[in-house]
């Protein structure tokens, strides 16, 4: 801010110099800068000083001006490096904690799982298969289980087996059960039916299964 025409504008104003609108801008800035308004009702009092008096008003109110304004200007820094501060420490603290979710160990499921068989509705002919769990098996029939112990059941009509019978077994490229083995004692005519039953049947999804079949 230039003083001299600060205080210029101040003498003119009292002398009725300005223009109307210079005047109303003037009484506007007096209303926000209190400052101003006391610079104002200061220099209307003493009219008639000396150049040496008003020299004296001039160095005072540079002064209190240039004293305002540092005021303002460490308070406007001060926030704004608290802002900043405030910003980095939000930063850190989502940095910290993304690490620390990436570090975490996955929760992994173990291969020791307890078998649970998959209901379905029984055969005509009283065979009910379902689906052994376990590591890597992931083979079931394409048409579902029901199509499939329908199938079983039909095919098995007449004959009169007791018991459960177990088969594990590989599935090839064309949907095709393969290198079906019995876990557990079998009969081996009865595994021998049950494994072409496999390869004659519905077509399979998969890679690898396991099926609990009792009759």
């Amino acid at each position: 801010m230039n003083n001299s025409y600060y205080i210029i504008r101040i003498q003119r104003y009292l002398n009725g110099e300005l223009s109307r609108d210079e005047m109303y801008e003037l009484e506007r800035e007096a209303l926000d800068d209190p400052l101003l308004q006391d610079a104002i009702d200061g220099y209307r009092l003493q009219r008639d000083v000396n150049h040496r008096q008003l020299s004296l008003l001039q160095r005072r109110l540079a002064d209190r001006i240039e004293g305002q304004a540092k005021e303002r200007n460490a308070f406007f820094f001060g926030w704004q490096r608290l802002g900043v501060a405030a910003t980095a420490c939000v930063l850190m603290v989502l940095v910290l904690v993304l690490l620390w979710m990436r570090n975490q160990p996955m929760q992994r499921t173990s291969e020791k799982e307890v078998q649970v068989e998959l209901p379905v509705p029984e055969g005509s002919a009283g065979v009910r298969a379902v689906a052994a769990s376990g590591a890597g098996l992931d083979a079931y029939p394409e048409g579902g289980w029901e199509a499939f112990n329908t199938y079983l059941g039909d095919k098995l009509i007449g004959t009169s087996p007791k018991g459960e019978a177990i088969l594990s077994f590989d599935v090839d490229a064309r949907g095709v059960p393969a290198n079906i083995q019995a876990d557990g004692h079998i009969d081996a005519a009865l595994l021998s039916e049950l494994q072409q039953l496999l390869v004659d049947g519905p077509k399979w999804a998969g890679t690898k299964g396991k099926v609990a079949i009792t009759f």
